[in-house]
């Protein structure tokens, strides 16, 4: 009996071990304290270093600035990062390690003090089932001045993370950047002000609001969704070389290309989708990709808004709208793995998208093979066009607007159409999440009477035909 009952604390004892321990963490604690809620420790790593699944770190609020000397892992990754924070440990999809800021406080973690030789990260997140929330990390630097880049949050192998509301702003580096790991979720995050006036002579073109690169066809699920990136020196978001599909929803991007105070310095796209460089011998997968981009918003980039970045193949735009962007749609592609031209994009499907007033003419969308791609009910393609009129409001203030308590994006009427509009009755453009939903906001007074095609399209004035009406086929003479 005696050793049944020992048996059995000892099963006890393992399993809250397995567990993990919550610990907490305060610019005023002590790392000698045991991390407990009354005795926080001081370093952020301190609790990295205990974690487990089902571990939860909670940041109190204030200013976190750790020095050359909390580094956890000098040149971490690729042997040139010095990675500050080094994720390792793995959770579970019952038990993720998370790191948050405590509810209803402020946390910012600032890297401004950490200057060495190398590279440097913030975040590596290496383990399974992370998840990082609710905290800004700023002042990112980089020293190297050639041909270089710093990163707030690494996906270097880590899959099944969610990095939710974490904003990254106001120094020089990339905002999240992943070259492996599966079915990671970056949510409701912001990348912007961020510029590198150090290496390359300051061009900037090395700092993306968020950059996803994956190296093997084998890292599929990973989606953007609900991100905000503006006023980095390069592109708002980057798939080139990307070997698996990517989903970037519900994104916006604007003024890209420029430093804060608007000066121009790297490429300057809101969304690069795709593409693998026009070197004679580009690295690319056995199978090109085809990257979605759905309901996002481009405004005034500096040279594109949505870009094929002289794609392999064919990507997937669905219900976007791009304003003020010198190009709004730009989908050139590469010739072949062989050829390094530019030829009209092949292989696209464009569907429901809403292009308006582009700073060059005519760049609503071009550079695209309208034979060999599929479009569908976009303003660009004949189906109607759009004018100032047709929008409830054309003040891009409101993508600053803040964010809802659940981090979600905030209620903009900025490039939402009219329900007068024909685009509106069409289902185009960034405000239709689900563009096979009728939207009772103007149908509940419409659609008693309207006559839609065999596509599910309004039609203003039906002539002869066979039209759905009152929910019934119906001929037209």
């Amino acid at each position: 009996m005696k050793k049944l009952l020992l048996l059995v604390l000892l099963a006890v004892v393992c399993d809250v071990s397995v567990q993990g321990a919550d610990y907490y963490v305060s610019p005023s604690g002590l790392d000698s304290n045991p991390g407990t809620e009354e005795l926080p420790f001081y370093n952020i790593s301190r609790a990295i270093s205990k974690a487990m699944a089902g571990t939860t770190i909670y940041l109190r609020e204030g200013i976190y600035k750790p020095g050359v000397g909390d580094i956890m892992k000098v040149k971490g990754e690729s042997n040139v990062y010095d990675c500050v924070f080094f994720l390792s440990a793995d959770g579970t999809s019952q038990k993720p390690v998370t790191i948050t800021g405590y509810p209803g406080e402020s946390v910012v973690i600032d890297l401004s003090d950490i200057k060495t030789e190398n590279r440097i990260m913030g975040f590596d997140l290496r383990g399974n089932y992370w998840c990082l929330k609710n905290f800004d990390i700023v002042g990112i630097q980089v020293t190297q001045t050639g041909h270089t880049q710093s990163i707030n949050i690494g996906l270097f192998g880590g899959s099944n993370c969610i990095i939710e509301n974490v904003n990254m702003h106001d120094g020089m580096g990339i905002g999240v950047y992943a070259t492996k790991g599966s079915n990671n979720l970056v949510l409701n995050c912001d990348a912007y002000n961020n510029y590198d006036p150090v290496s390359e002579n300051g061009h900037g073109g090395n700092c993306d609001g968020f950059g996803f690169h994956l190296n093997k066809a084998e890292f599929t699920g990973n989606v953007l969704r609900g991100c905000r990136a503006w006023r980095n020196s390069d592109d708002g978001f980057d798939l080139i070389n990307n070997f698996a599909p990517v989903v970037i929803e519900q994104c916006w991007a604007w003024e890209n290309g420029y430093d804060a105070q608007m000066l121009g310095r790297g490429d300057g796209t809101g969304i690069k989708s795709g593409g693998y460089g026009m070197g004679s011998s580009p690295k690319v997968p056995a199978v090109i990709p085809r990257n979605i981009i759905r309901n996002c918003i481009t405004y005034a980039n500096k040279n594109q808004g949505f870009y094929a970045n002289h794609h392999l193949g064919g990507l997937d735009f669905v219900n976007n709208s791009a304003y003020r962007n010198r190009r709004n749609f730009n989908m050139v592609n590469r010739k072949s793995v062989q050829e390094a031209v530019d030829v009209d994009g092949y292989e696209y499907y464009l569907a429901n998208n809403v292009a308006f007033s582009p700073v060059q003419d005519g760049a609503d969308c071009i550079n695209i093979n309208k034979i060999e791609s599929s479009l569908s009910n976009n303003t660009f393609d004949g189906t109607c066009s759009v004018g100032p009129s047709d929008f409830k409001s054309l003040d891009a203030s409101e993508l600053l607007l803040p964010r809802k308590a659940d981090g979600s994006l905030p209620d903009i009427e900025f490039l939402r159409l009219r329900e007068t509009s024909k685009a509106f009755r069409n289902l185009m453009g960034w405000e239709f999440e689900n563009s096979n939903e009728l939207h009772s906001i103007y149908f509940d007074s419409y659609i008693d009477n309207a006559y839609f095609d065999l596509n599910g399209l309004i039609v203003d004035s039906p002539n002869r035909g066979i039209y759905i009406h009152k929910g019934k086929k119906t001929l037209k003479y």
